[in-house]
């Protein structure tokens, strides 16, 4: 090897010593492999270039693109949190009624286009889905979310009455091992099950609602606070 593309091997190699990161790199570069791998990766194709007899603008245009990229990725990795959140916002606000969480642990809704806040949760592992109701005093199943989630209508005693949005109803008492909405996770729930025919949908109530920290309702989306 000549002394002149040892001088290139050189410059290449103090141009990757000059490229030390930044604070905010750094931070990366201490924090997992991923780092390193891409770091070393990029000196290692620097030098490579320089090897196969590049000149010396060739391999700055080269190493600039690859250091560019790196920046790209480290601002991304920088702001994944809030590029999380608005992927969320975007998922929620294509399906109406999926419960997606936030950075804050917040779980949140869009409001369906017939202007109710519907919810997909489970009861006891099975898939039900919920309307927001803060005039039910309690969580009202449905008759036949009921049957899908294991209890029995026919067995039950229709003897409590309840407030609901749509006036008082008599329901049966019954208690849920799990009710689920997004990531908040409730055990033990106090609930209701409507008599067969009388409501069409479930309804997320007060019995759910008041073991929670808090809801909001901000503008077109539903905010639940665990």
């Amino acid at each position: 090897m000549t002394v002149r593309y040892k001088r290139k091997i050189l410059a290449a190699a103090a141009l990757a010593a000059a490229a030390v990161p930044s604070p905010a790199l750094a931070s990366f570069y201490s924090e997992g492999e991923a780092g390193k791998v891409i770091f070393a990766v990029i000196i290692a194709i620097v030098v490579v270039l320089a090897a196969r007899r590049y000149r010396i603008p060739d391999i700055l245009r080269t190493a600039g693109a690859w250091f560019l990229a790196f920046a790209i990725l480290i601002a991304l990795y920088s702001y994944r949190e809030p590029l999380e959140d608005v992927g969320r916002e975007m998922i929620a606000a294509l399906v109406p009624g999926m419960a997606v969480g936030n950075s804050a642990g917040e779980v949140v809704v869009r409001r369906s286009v017939g202007g109710q806040f519907m919810l997909n949760g489970a009861v006891d592992g099975e898939e039900i889905r919920f309307m927001f109701d803060t005039g039910a005093s309690a969580v009202v199943l449905a008759a036949t979310d009921a049957a899908r989630a294991g209890i029995d209508p026919a067995s039950l005693d229709y003897r409590l009455p309840v407030m609901t949005a749509a006036g008082v109803t008599e329901v049966a008492p019954v208690r849920l091992n799990n009710v689920s909405i997004g990531d908040i996770n409730l055990t033990g729930v106090r609930a209701a099950v409507a008599k067969p025919g009388e409501l069409d949908v479930s309804l997320l109530g007060m019995t759910f609602l008041n073991r929670i920290t808090g809801f909001e309702v901000r503008r077109d989306r539903l905010v639940l606070i665990p």
